[in-house]
């Protein structure tokens, strides 16, 4: 196999990773085995917009056995391997040719995880001081890597992360008994929050003299970077949703323990969908519903003030699919509405559904300047009216007799900040 037959082998086999968006489905995998490799490219959501990832494995080859994975050592699968040198070469001539911007590396496990860290780490090292690359870099951390190796992982990259793919010790042997969450992926947790709250440190005592604010420091803060590493890390882990029978508020639990425990950036979640090959292939596939709606409440509590309890759950523990947890929230506690507009507090704003937190900063500031006078201006404003038109008022006025409450959920994937 050539190098860019092998790298769309890797590309195909990290159909679970999530970085800043959806993952592949079983279908589109098998389909871009047979595509051109650029049309493979990964394009991920960020703020802003959206960034071409080059995400791939280092390798395909494991010696685990995970019930769902492709790349398990039972699986009967084509095992691919690029060195670290091949695998930055490779990237930077994606790069230059205008392919991708970033690279989200991620491996099966050879060996031992420190053995498949060195690899990981050694192509980060390659790009930053070889190829001089500055962009965009996500490594895996592999459960069960040394702090020693994170540390190293940490210098070359921009994101570093583990999977948790369950939320506790139960869930995660039905599908992963090889791992350990106690033994393996909590500790691995704790040494990732460890590395990443002292580089945070180290860069603000870096750039703690300087005062100037707009072009200026920004040049200033490019000068005080190391020319090797990244100004800014952060960490991330992955749950994969419906494979071990967890249910939702079991993952959000878990979720809100980790952001509160390792100061997690962002938890994804990957809905879960069988392979052949694998010992879950007749597994059922999850809805893609329930991962949008386990990252719209993850958005609630991350970004909207509202606690775990404050979720509506079903009796088996489950969000409500059929209607977003925001919405299902305020029928619940219909005593709290309608709000007026034009006074509410930032926090009550928050609650409305059809009202995200960049929407509420534009009212905010129309209030200020006399701007709000009727529901086209609450529509130029981004308040999708439909929606929340039950629980407002404007000027005393409801606005209910204009518009209905439901309207089509939204078919593109979340901007996932």
């Amino acid at each position: 196999m050539d190098a860019y037959e092998k790298l769309r082998v890797l590309v195909s086999e990290a159909v679970f990773e999530c970085e800043g968006g959806k993952s592949l489905s079983a279908r589109e995998v098998q389909q871009n085995k047979e595509q051109r490799l650029w049309e493979s490219i990964y394009h991920a959501k960020v703020a802003g917009g959206t960034m071409p990832l080059l995400k791939t494995l280092l390798t395909s080859a494991c010696i685990k056995n995970c019930r769902y994975c492709p790349i398990a050592a039972y699986c009967d699968h084509k095992v691919v391997s690029f060195k670290p040198d091949e695998m930055a070469q490779m990237f930077m001539a994606m790069h230059k040719a205008g392919l991708v911007k970033g690279l989200f590396l991620s491996s099966g496990i050879v060996r031992d995880p420190d053995t498949t860290q060195e690899l990981l780490n050694d192509t980060a090292k390659i790009l930053r001081t070889r190829y001089g690359f500055r962009g965009y870099i996500h490594l895996k951390i592999m459960p069960g890597a040394s702090l020693e190796a994170i540390v190293e992982a940490s210098r070359w990259s921009n994101r570093i992360s583990v999977n948790a793919e369950a939320p506790n010790e139960h869930r995660l042997t039905k599908i992963a008994p090889e791992k350990s969450f106690q033994g393996e992926i909590l500790p691995t947790l704790k040494s990732i929050s460890e590395v990443v709250m002292q580089k945070r440190l180290k860069f603000l005592e870096r750039i703690a003299p300087i005062q100037r604010i707009g072009k200026g420091w920004l040049a200033d803060l490019e000068e005080v970077n190391e020319a090797t590493i990244p100004p800014i890390l952060s960490s991330t882990t992955q749950f994969v949703v419906g494979a071990a029978g967890e249910t939702d508020r079991e993952l959000l639990q878990t979720a809100v323990d980790f952001y509160r425990r390792f100061n997690l950036g962002r938890v994804y979640f990957s809905a879960f969908q069988p392979i052949c090959g694998t010992l879950m292939e007749n597994a059922p596939a999850e809805k893609p519903v329930r991962e949008r709606r386990l990252y719209q409440a993850d958005f609630l509590m991350r970004l909207y003030g509202f606690d775990l309890n404050e979720l509506i759950f079903d009796e088996r523990g489950n969000l409500p699919q059929d209607i977003d947890p925001k919405l299902a929230w305020a029928l619940q506690n219909l005593e709290r509405f309608p709000v007026e507009i034009t006074k509410a507090e930032r926090e009550e704003l928050l609650r409305v559904p059809g009202i995200g937190t960049e929407t509420v900063d534009r009212i905010i500031k129309a209030r200020k300047e006399g701007a709000l006078i009727n529901a086209e201006d609450l529509q130029r404003l981004g308040v999708r009216l439909k929606r929340a038109a039950p629980f407002l008022t404007l000027n005393g006025k409801l606005l209910t007799k204009e518009f209905s409450v439901k309207e089509p959920e939204p078919t593109e994937q979340l901007h996932l900040l």
